[in-house]
């Protein structure tokens, strides 16, 4: 897990809205400096992560064992991968013995197993509508880019294989775990929309066509993940009901879960114009005031905000889901830093 002080953890959201918001001086410099216009992405500004990864909050790796028969590993996110197959030897266990080699050598052969060195890590990054906003640095979507290309590349560090679903309202794509680099620049040439269709890039991801949404890119998740494997799911959450949450407890049994929440300012507290006293005209326009303080669409809001965010936190904390929060209107480095995994 992290270490656990405040520079290995992602930054709360109170203390995101406790801290100044940036000048439109210093928003226009970072995204110079990013590359970014703040509402698309491309490839150039994600592979700038490659220097500055996002730590996931993983286990430490143990090392790799051989071992005879078919045991679950305890460690999860450890399968057992077949290693070779060998003539039996006293202790072995009888449930790995290999009929058929056994058969046609007519001596007793039994399979071994090898302990997996790798962890696969599962990005799903929803782009869909309500992603494609932003008030103040960047779309949400943009974050979310930028959020999958630092865990991404901290996979690849880590050595283990990095996959994803990058998905829309209308179709999805489908990154399988891949080692090195290889899987990574897949994930963010679709994060991008760089992809080419052409070559290994088709083989190495599925397009569907039709109603995307949360709900069908968790079930597909339950589909193709192997046990163990390392699940962020990376979105506004705007979608996540009943439905949504049962299927992410369901992943948490076999699979460890993180959902990576981004957000908007606006989306939690009106702008400061609509917090003041309102002048209201007529049709007859005759002038009158009304007080912020009894502007019921502003107090509505907050509360409603308000109640929906802390629904979703308590859920996911009740279904044991690592949540962490990320403000679109700032760096995510200025919010993610580093940490040393143990």
């Amino acid at each position: 897990m992290l270490k656990n002080d405040a520079m290995d953890n992602p930054v709360s959201a109170a203390a995101q809205e406790s801290r100044e918001p940036m000048t439109a001086h210093e928003r226009s410099a970072w995204l110079e400096k990013a590359h970014s216009n703040g509402h698309s992405v491309t490839l150039t500004e994600l592979l700038a992560y490659r220097q500055q990864p996002l730590r996931l909050p993983l286990p430490k790796r143990a090392g790799v064992t051989v071992q005879s028969g078919q045991r679950l590993s305890k460690t999860r996110g450890r399968g057992m991968e077949f290693d070779e197959v060998r003539h039996y030897q006293a202790g072995d266990d009888i449930r790995a013995i290999d009929w058929r080699v056994t058969a046609r050598t007519g001596k007793t052969h039994t399979k071994l197993y090898r302990e997996e060195k790798e962890r696969p890590v599962y990005l799903c990054v929803d782009l869909s509508k309500s992603m494609q906003f932003g008030s103040q640095l960047l779309f949400k979507s943009v974050q979310a880019a930028h959020v999958a290309a630092g865990l991404a590349w901290h996979t690849v560090q880590r050595g283990d294989r990095i996959g994803g679903l990058i998905f829309n309202d209308s179709e999805h794509h489908e990154i399988k775990p891949q080692g090195r680099q290889h899987g990574a620049l897949l994930l963010l040439r679709h994060c991008a929309g760089e992809t080419e269709s052409r070559g290994n890039v088709v083989d190495s991801n599925k397009r569907m066509l039709g109603s995307q949404t949360l709900l069908t890119q968790l079930r597909r998740l339950q589909q193709i993940c192997r046990p163990g494997t390392d699940i962020v799911i990376i979105s506004d959450f705007f979608q996540c009901q009943d439905a949504e949450l049962q299927l992410m407890r369901a992943l948490r049994r076999h699979h460890s879960v993180t959902a990576v929440q981004i957000f908007d300012p606006f989306e939690r507290q009106l702008p400061p114009e609509f917090r003041q006293d309102i002048d209201i005209i007529n049709a007859a326009h005759e002038r009158s005031q009304l007080s912020a303080s009894q502007n019921r669409v502003h107090l509505n809001w907050l509360e409603s905000a308000s109640a929906r965010q802390q629904q979703l936190t308590t859920q996911l904390r009740r279904a044991g889901i690592a949540h962490v929060e990320i403000s679109a209107a700032e760096p995510v480095q200025q919010q993610w830093f580093l940490g040393r995994v143990r």
